[in-house]
């Protein structure tokens, strides 16, 4: 059993940041829950659907996506191909994991950027609430700069430990 104090996950060390986009995450999938549940209730069971839910739930579930992938770059739990890390010397497998780790950082700040550029030329309001499209593309372009962010304390933290494969940076399991 590895020492705790050696783990990323260590309790004692995590900052409160990782619990609160965990928390957004969290409350966001049950309002979408509850929003898909009316949409259901209401169209199937009372025939008389509720116009707004749909796009809400769209909304909701873009919000909840781009939220997750914050949380999943920040435990570097994404999908990745291992084939070459399995067959390439140490020293090469590791300057592999650091060009992936620095590209990924590169294209998750570009995102970026190109969301904010969107949000700033978009002037369309959504059909059901009086609110401009732009503030969901603000939102994306947020989490992007998040993943940034997060991108490059991973790339940091792989480039001091020496990591060299794209296994996750935490255990399996739900985070607590």
């Amino acid at each position: 059993m590895p020492d705790a104090g050696n783990t990323p996950d260590n309790r004692e060390e995590r900052s409160g940041i990782p619990a609160l986009d965990a928390g957004v995450v969290l409350v966001v999938f049950w309002l979408l829950a509850v929003v898909v549940f009316v949409q259901f209730f209401t169209r199937y069971v009372l025939n008389d659907s509720i116009g707004w839910t749909e796009e809400i739930a769209r909304y909701l579930l873009i919000v909840v996506t781009f939220a997750g992938a914050c949380i999943a770059v920040r435990r570097n739990t994404h999908i990745s191909i291992e084939f070459f890390y399995r067959y390439l010397p140490r020293g090469a497998a590791r300057g592999l994991s650091t060009v992936v780790d620095l590209l990924r950082t590169g294209v998750f700040a570009v995102l970026a950027v190109l969301c904010v550029q969107l949000a700033d030329s978009t002037g369309q309001m959504m059909t059901s609430i009086d609110m401009p499209k732009s503030v969901l593309y603000g939102f994306v372009a947020g989490c992007f700069a998040l993943m940034t962010i997060y991108s490059a304390m991973v790339a940091w933290r792989h480039f001091i430990t020496g990591k060299a494969d794209v296994t996750p940076d935490v255990p399996a399991g739900p985070e607590m």
